[in-house]
This record gives structure tokens, C-alpha cells and sequence, in this order.
């Protein structure tokens, strides 16, 4: 079992976490399971910057099918 070191700040605590447990993101969240602390790394609400633009699928096999012709929309 690994051990952290727990850093007092005021009102305020950090933990230290050792190598095999850093958290990709920076904002967790936080919650108690009984007398444990348990930190969850948030997922991002939205598509990093450019993250579209840097898709590129050149393999044939992923162009899209004939998608046929559409019914007639009545006019409203």
C-alpha cells in the first residue's frame, strides 16, 4: 500500500500523491465513503480546442455510405 503526505494550509489541505496515482486533470471531485476520501477526475464538459480539426481519416473503408434520397416534405 502506498502512503501520501498530507500538507496542512491554513484552512486548507493538500495531499501529495505519490507517482503511480497523479490525476491527469486538474479539478477532482471530492466525497466522503464512509471514513475514506475519494477523489474523481472530472471529465471536460467540452471538445479541447482544435480537437476536430486534428481528426483525419484517410482510410476508404471509413467513407460514409449513400445515405438514398429523402421522402417529400409537405409544406406547412
Amino acid at each position: 500500500m502506498e502512503t501520501a503526505t498530507v500538507i496542512h494550509e491554513g484552512e486548507w489541505q493538500t495531499v501529495r500523491l505519490p507517482k503511480g496515482f497523479h490525476i491527469s486533470t486538474s479539478t477532482v471531485r471530492v466525497r466522503h465513503e464512509g471514513e475514506s476520501i475519494v477523489l474523481e477526475p472530472m471529465k471536460p464538459k467540452a471538445w479541447p480546442d482544435g480537437f476536430f480539426d486534428s481528426i483525419h481519416i484517410a482510410d476508404p473503408a471509413f467513407s460514409r455510405p449513400d445515405q438514398g434520397q429523402l421522402p417529400p416534405v409537405k409544406p406547412l
